[in-house]
């Protein structure tokens, strides 16, 4: 059988390279275990590749390049000239102006302003970053987008319909984009959380409905669910064969403006952000502790072979696996299993192993020893990435309390947004909704969103007694 091959594999993998590989098995997540930082404060840059890659599109460098018969100046922006020299002028004064004109329109420094969705597609990324932004942006393709959805959403960035004469001069004269000649459709990253990207989804589509909202709140929303989603597998990943990826575990935020003490929910050791930052250090182990049973259970024999790939499945679903091949083969993967544990821990030079005697305690002791066998500082490094992922937007230093997750009156309102949709709901079913997305509230944080939003006009009273409050729909 496959079982005992695909161990051997793993052997030489790890005699051969003398450090921790994932083989085959498709990776889980865009991070980098050297921790550059990059994408604190950065994570916009990102959405030009995001919106590029949906479509297939690259940023043709060639058309931007200075020609001198309509270079102006340096402190011109290129793709302000590059329209500029497609429009017809009678004066040169006329061009020059004009393009002075679309550099304070369409840019706040040398950062393009996102007028129209599909000026999303000429966001640029530093050179210094492009190998690490690549990552995210492919990654967020396939974690957010479903396959068969592709299309759909890619379409809000492709389409250059609008009722603006201004913006449509602008949008019929750039052509700074070109389709890559070989499509790079193959999946780089596991999609392990379905509710994510169905959640992105719907709350995508329905703000494209609404332009102007769409343009201001496209980034912090692609933000927030990329995310959840690390911190998510962080808590599905602890939780081993007994997770339910089908559902979100939501996790309890503070508000921004509010003060908070040790006793409220979101600074919980268990329901909030201390839980994920302490096991965050876990992720790095846990994903290369999926890659080995993944290829331990793969039917297929694994040779490694160049462009040979493995679905990454989860503890649930490979001891779900493992029970439905039945009983023989449960005994024949248990004694694999301890043959790679024992392998593994004379390969690392780590002690004191035991032998399991049942797959769930199998998958532990492989993690145990992936644990021991990993470098710490590699391990730290690479689980502080959700840190600066969330540094300044989703996460918010409480002195004493140290890091706690963080929502910005901005986001209380998109969040309200995306929940309610275009029909009032019941206020306490408002909360349900945050909590689908991972956001959960205690009574005091909740008292605090019904009287922001109160003094915004969006609670709807049946009657003077505050029985059966609505949430109006803000869009």
């Amino acid at each position: 059988m496959a079982i005992a091959n695909n161990r051997i594999y793993l052997k030489q993998l790890f005699e051969t390279k003398k450090k921790h590989d994932t083989g085959q098995a498709i990776d889980v997540l865009p991070f980098l275990t050297k921790r550059t930082g990059a994408v604190k404060n950065q994570f916009n840059n990102i959405l030009g590749e995001f919106t590029r890659s949906l479509s297939n599109l690259t940023l043709d460098e060639k058309a931007f390049k200075k020609h001198d018969e309509f270079y102006t100046s340096e402190e011109e922006n290129e793709i302000s000239e590059q329209i500029a020299n497609n429009v017809e002028f009678k004066e040169e004064d006329e061009k020059y102006d004009f393009i002075r004109f679309l550099d304070q329109y369409l840019f706040k420094g040398e950062k393009i302003n996102p007028i129209h969705p599909f000026l999303f597609n000429y966001i640029k990324v530093d050179k210094a970053h492009k190998n690490e932004f690549g990552k995210y942006a492919h990654f967020m393709k396939d974690v957010l987008i479903e396959k068969e959805d592709n299309s759909k959403v890619s379409t809000i960035f492709k389409n250059k319909e609008t009722d603006d004469i201004l913006t449509e001069l602008i949008l019929s004269k750039m052509d700074g984009l070109k389709e890559n000649k070989v499509s790079n459709g193959a999946v780089q990253y596991e999609q392990l959380l379905k509710p994510i990207s169905n959640l992105y989804q719907e709350d995508i589509m329905y703000l494209s409905k609404h332009k102007e909202y769409f343009l201001s709140t496209f980034a912090l929303l692609t933000h927030f669910y990329v995310f959840m989603y690390a911190n998510q597998l962080v808590v599905k990943f602890e939780q081993f064969s007994e997770a339910n990826y089908d559902l979100i575990q939501p996790l309890y935020f503070a508000l921004d403006w509010e003060s908070i003490s040790k006793r409220r929910k979101a600074a919980d050791d268990l329901e909030g952000f201390r839980y994920v930052k302490g096991k965050s250090s876990n992720l790095f182990p846990h994903i290369h502790t999926l890659s080995h049973l993944s290829h331990l259970v793969s039917e297929k024999e694994i040779k490694g072979e160049k462009g040979e790939v493995i679905s990454l499945k989860t503890y649930s679903e490979i001891t779900k696996y493992i029970s439905q091949k039945g009983a023989e083969y449960e005994e024949l993967f248990l004694s694999e299993l301890n043959k790679w544990i024992q392998e593994y821990a004379d390969i690392w030079k780590i002690k004191n192993t035991t032998k399991a005697t049942t797959v769930e305690e199998g998958l532990r002791e492989l993690f145990t020893c992936l644990k021991q066998g990993t470098s710490a500082g590699v391990a730290d490094k690479y689980g502080k990435n959700i840190e600066d992922l969330g540094f300044n937007q989703f996460i918010k230093n409480r002195g004493s309390l140290g890091h706690i997750l963080n929502v910005k009156h901005e986001f209380v309102l998109l969040l309200t947004a995306v929940s309610v949709k275009d029909e009032r709901i019941p206020l306490n079913e408002l909360f349900v909704e945050f909590e689908k997305r991972g956001v959960a509230l205690d009574r005091y944080s909740k008292k605090e969103v019904i009287s922001m939003l109160d003094s915004q006009n969006l609670i709807d009273k049946k009657s003077d007694s505050g029985d059966a409050q609505y949430v109006k729909p803000i869009l």
